[in-house]
């Protein structure tokens, strides 16, 4: 009975530190590879974008406001004195995938998975979402490329 045991403990641990050798050699593998490639994110970004003249600037951050899940707030700012003008939250973060300026207005674009791309147009120093806008034919959409690649 106690060689079995013996016999038992010793298989696990031999079990145990192979288990522990295949991690780091995956591990170490991984980052050997290749890095990925970054995601293609259209014409649309997640990082601080400027107006066409660079008079505003907008950030995006996610935001706790008190639901289930967090959402994104894009806060619009004048360039010149750093100052907040204005700022609207578009979609849940977790489906957000970014904004982007039309080339000659104040207009902000904004795409998420699950509610698709929408108009920010800017009026009177306030930028309110108009559902009524046709998107310019210079922006790509995240979703445009796969489009493009299937037939």
């Amino acid at each position: 009975m106690k060689n079995r045991k013996k016999i038992a403990l010793i298989s696990l641990c031999i079990i145990l530190c192979l288990s522990g050798l295949l991690f780091i050699f995956q591990k170490l593998s991984a980052s050997r590879s290749k890095p990925t490639e970054p995601e293609f994110m259209g014409s649309f970004s997640s990082d601080k974008t400027y107006s066409f003249d660079e008079k505003y600037y907008a950030i995006q951050n996610a935001e706790d406001i008190g639901g289930p899940a967090r959402v994104i707030n894009v806060s619009i700012y004048e360039t010149e004195t750093d100052t907040l003008v204005f700022n609207f939250y578009p979609a849940r973060a977790m489906d957000f995938w970014g904004i982007c300026w039309e080339n000659d207005t104040y207009n902000i674009w904004t795409q998420s998975a699950d509610i698709g791309i929408y108009c920010y147009k800017y009026e009177n120093g306030q930028w309110e979402r108009d559902d009524s806008a046709i998107r310019p034919d210079y922006f790509i959409s995240k979703y445009d490329k796969a489009e493009d690649e299937n037939p």
